[in-house]
C-alpha cells in the first residue's frame, strides 16, 4: 500500500483500517487517471456533463467578450452552437436526475 498507516492499538479496529485502506487503493487502481477526474460508477456521466457545461459557459462568455471587443467579428453562429450544447447538457442533467 502507498503511504504509512497509523494503526490503532485495538487489533479489530486495526484490521478495519487496513481493509479500508486496501479497498481504497484497489478502487484508485481500477479507476485510473481519468476515473480520478470524472469519478466512477453512476456519477461519472453527470460529472462529464457538468464539465462540458462549465467549459461551454466559459466559451460563450469569452465569445461574448470577443464580439464586444471586435464588433466586425461574426461570432453569432459559434455562440448559438455553444448555447445548443448548454441547453442540451442542462436537459441531460435535469432529465437524468428526475428519472431516477
Amino acid at each position: 500500500m502507498s503511504g504509512n498507516l497509523n494503526l490503532p492499538k485495538d487489533k479489530d479496529l486495526a484490521v478495519h483500517v487496513i481493509n479500508g485502506a486496501q479497498a481504497k487503493e484497489q478502487l484508485v487502481m481500477r479507476m485510473g487517471y481519468l476515473g480520478r477526474v470524472f469519478g466512477s460508477g453512476e456519477e461519472k456521466a453527470g460529472n462529464i456533463a457538468g464539465g462540458v457545461l462549465v467549459i461551454s459557459i466559459t466559451a460563450v462568455l469569452f465569445l461574448l467578450w470577443l464580439s464586444a471587443a471586435y464588433p466586425e467579428a461574426r461570432l453569432s453562429e459559434a455562440i448559438t452552437g455553444f448555447f445548443t450544447v448548454i441547453t442540451t447538457t442542462i436537459g441531460y442533467i435535469l432529465g437524468r436526475k428526475s428519472s431516477e
